[in-house]
C-alpha cells in the first residue's frame, strides 16, 4: 500500500486553511511509517517511498526467505516477523484513517470514525511542545454507537529531523486492549519501542523495543517478554538485530523450547552471521549453549558449530559443526563464537550503531 504524494500535500495543504491555522502537512509526515519503526534482518528490495505508512516490500522479501535460511537464523526471524505484523496493527488503521477529510477538536485533529474488519478506529493528532508531533489510536466495537466509548489502541510521538515520519519518536501498542475491542483477534500482550534515524536523508535507523507477555498468536507464536533491538545503515544496507524467543535450538536434546537470545548481522551482497546463547527446555539448571552461523548473500549455510557450557567450561556438541569458519563470507564473519550476554531485556543498541533512540516508553499511554 503507497500514499499518492501529491493527494497527500494537496489535500494536507487544504485542511491546514480549513482547520483554523493548523498545519496538517506537517502532522501526517510526523506520523510513523512501517519502514522507520520495523526491524530488518535481510532485504535486498526496501520500500523505497518515505511517505509510504505501510511499505509491503519488506515484509514479502522476509516472507519469501522463511524456511530457507540456516538454520539458528531462523529463530530469530520468527521473532522479528512477529514484531513487524504487530506494527502493521497499529500502522495499517493510520494510513487509511489519514486518507480521509480530517475534523479539528480543540488543537486536536480526528480522523475517523472509519470501520475496518475487527472494530471501529479514530486517530487523533496533534502538535506538543518543541514541534514534537503526538498522536493516539482509538477502537471501540465495530457496530457500537456513538455513546460506545473507545478504547486506546496504540499511541506515539515523533519530533521530526529533515524527511518526513523520519526524526526521533516513539510508538506503543496493547494487543490486550485490541483483543478487548474485538474479541476474535487472538493476539495478547504490549509492544512498546523508541526509533531514531540519522544521515542523508534519516535513512540510517536505531530501534528499540519492550515487550510484555506479547504474541501476535499463541497458539502458534509463544509469548515473549524482553528487549529487542536492531539498527540499518544506509550506506551499505548492514542490518544487525538482537532478539529473544522461545523455539527450540536445533543440537539439543529433545523439542522442547529453550530461550534463546540471537545476535544477527547481514551484509547485503556478502552474507551474515548470528551468534546465540540458549537456556532452559531440555538444557540443565546452570548450563547453557552458544554457537554461531554463517551463510551467502542468498542465506545459504556454511558454517555451524555449537557449545554446551557450564561456567567458563565449554564442550562442542556433537555433530552440531557444519562447515569450515573460513568459508564464512568476509572476515568481519569468521570470529569465534561471541554469544550476547544478559538475559534478553537490554535495550543496549548492537555494535555498529548509527545513534541510541531516546528512552522506550514503559507502557501504552496517549501522551496528550
Amino acid at each position: 500500500m503507497r500514499w499518492n504524494k501529491t493527494w497527500v500535500v494537496g489535500a494536507a495543504l487544504g485542511l491546514a486553511t480549513a482547520c483554523g491555522g493548523v498545519d496538517e502537512e506537517e502532522a501526517v509526515a510526523s506520523l510513523p511509517d512501517f519502514a522507520g519503526t520495523s526491524l530488518e534482518i535481510n532485504t535486498d528490495a526496501p520500500a523505497q517511498d518515505g511517505a509510504a505508512l505501510v511499505a509491503q516490500d519488506l515484509m514479502q522479501v522476509e516472507a519469501s526467505l522463511d524456511g530457507q535460511g540456516a538454520a539458528m537464523l531462523e529463530g530469530a526471524r520468527l521473532q522479528v516477523k512477529a514484531l513487524n505484523d504487530a506494527l502493521r496493527l497499529a500502522l495499517v488503521p493510520i494510513s487509511d484513517l489519514v486518507k480521509q477529510s480530517a475534523s479539528q477538536s480543540g488543537d486536536v485533529l480526528v480522523y475517523g470514525p472509519a470501520n475496518r474488519a475487527n472494530a471501529t478506529f479514530k486517530l487523533s493528532l496533534r502538535e506538543g511542545e518543541a514541534g514534537r508531533y503526538q498522536w493516539k489510536l482509538e477502537a471501540r466495537p465495530l457496530n457500537g454507537t456513538e455513546e460506545t466509548p473507545y478504547t486506546l489502541i496504540a499511541a506515539g510521538a515523533l519530533k521530526r529531523d529533515g524527511a518526513a515520519h523520519r526524526g526521533r519518536g516513539t510508538l506503543a501498542l496493547s494487543l490486550d486492549n485490541l483483543k478487548a475491542v474485538a474479541p476474535s483477534f487472538a493476539g495478547q500482550g504490549r509492544l512498546m519501542m523508541s526509533f531514531a534515524h540519522f544521515g542523508q536523508g534519516q535513512g540510517s535507523k536505531s530501534l528499540a523495543y519492550r515487550l510484555v507477555n506479547f504474541t501476535p498468536n499463541p497458539a502458534v507464536h509463544e509469548a515473549v517478554t524482553g528487549a529487542f533491538v536492531g539498527h540499518k545503515l544506509q550506506a551499505t544496507g548492514a542490518t544487525r538485530v538482537r532478539v529473544l524467543g522461545p523455539y527450540n535450538l536445533p543440537g539439543t536434546a529433545t523439542a522442547a523450547k529453550e530461550k534463546v537470545l540471537s545476535s544477527v548481522r547481514h551484509f547485503p551482497g556478502t552474507g551474515g552471521r548470528v551468534d546465540l546463547r540458549a537456556w532452559g527446555g531440555d538444557i540443565a539448571a546452570n548450563t547453557s549453549y552458544v554457537g554461531s552461523a554463517c551463510w551467502d548473500p542468498k542465506e545459504k549455510e556454511l558454517f555451524r558449530v555449537l557449545f554446551q557450557c557450564t561456567g567458563s567450561s565449554c564442550t562442542e556438541v556433537p555433530g552440531s559443526r557444519v562447515g569450515d569458519r573460513q568459508a564464512c563470507p568476509g572476515v568481519e564473519l569468521r570470529g569465534d563464537v561471541a554469544p550476547p550476554e544478559g538475559t534478553g531485556d537490554d535495550v543496549t543498541p548492537e555494535p555498529g550503531n548509527p545513534g541510541a533512540p531516546d528512552d522506550v516508553p514503559p507502557d501504552v499511554t496517549a501522551g496528550f
